[in-house]
């Protein structure tokens, strides 16, 4: 009796993030959703907008209508359950990566599109997501679920949980770190030769500051997983997920806002940018262009 009680505690906790991240991701729908109609869905079909338009919307359905069914459905057999998981764990894992992708783009951007760090990025990436993918289908293959332990409970009754997810978020969080040191390294050297400090800070302080968020979040899922129970395996998973795609979202939409302002032969596609180079010499002023 004592352990059902723990376990209905820590899922009603969990239910609290979920709600909390589900709400989190409406209300910033709603608040960019001009920006949205203005600069994504108003612009021509290309490989920036599907990848936007993916990473954006797909929480809808793995942070909000599968996690929701797993906390709060009435009648739901285990074999349901574990359905629903699945499909949940998979879109997920999936949802990161388009994001990954999309700030690898911007990061392989602000180095000129190098071709030799291009290779890197893209080895790294791969690397990225195969080990992400070997820890979830580990993860789910592990994860089981029981009948209800009384009538009147709500969700999914797990039963075992593999601590083995912890791994997707240090995989996550590594490559978080070296994007974040690729961010750091051309905006210092930016910001030294001076310019157009405002485009600087879309472009870099923007930037950077969402990767420290994101990266702070995965040291707290390794954390939570590790030093808690196995009820917590997954109570800010939805947080990190909605709070990845969310910033991601913004930093591409504040860059797209940036460049329609200052640029009127904007272009969609993938966002150009025009970077002052050196103050100093005035010819150079918006003269190389950088793509994200």
């Amino acid at each position: 009796m004592s352990a059902l009680i723990n376990y209905v505690a820590a899922e009603r906790f969990a239910t609290s993030f979920d709600v909390a991240a589900a709400m989190l991701l409406v209300y910033d729908c709603s608040l960019t959703l001009g920006m949205e109609f203005e600069f994504v869905w108003s612009s021509p079909w290309s490989f920036m907008k599907v990848l936007y338009i993916a990473q954006r919307y797909l929480p809808f359905c793995d942070a909000i209508c599968l996690c929701l069914i797993h906390q709060l459905a009435v009648n739901i057999d285990p074999y349901g359950c574990h359905i629903v998981e699945t499909i949940r764990g998979w879109l997920m894992i999936f949802g990161f990566i388009l994001s990954e992708v999309i700030l690898t783009l911007r990061a392989w951007a602000v180095w000129e599109r190098d071709l030799r760090l291009g290779v890197f990025l893209i080895s790294l990436i791969t690397l990225t997501t195969v080990a992400d993918i070997y820890v979830t289908r580990i993860f789910l293959h592990d994860l089981h679920f029981s009948t209800k332990p009384y009538p009147e409970f709500v969700g999914c009754f797990g039963i075992g949980a593999n601590r083995i997810v912890y791994l997707d978020w240090v995989v996550l969080m590594i490559y978080e770190a070296v994007i974040l040191v690729l961010m750091i390294i051309p905006g210092i050297a930016a910001y030294r030769r001076g310019g157009n400090v405002d485009l600087y800070h879309v472009i870099y302080r923007d930037g950077i500051m969402m990767y420290i968020y994101l990266f702070a979040l995965s040291i707290v899922n390794v954390v939570v997983v590790c030093a808690l129970s196995g009820e917590y395996v997954a109570v800010i998973s939805s947080v990190e997920r909605v709070f990845h795609s969310l910033l991601t979202s913004r930093v591409l939409l504040h860059i797209r806002e940036y460049m329609k302002k200052h640029q009127p032969s904007y272009t969609d596609g993938l966002t150009d940018l025009h970077v002052d180079l050196d103050a100093s010499k005035p010819e150079n002023r918006f003269q190389k262009r950088w793509t994200v």
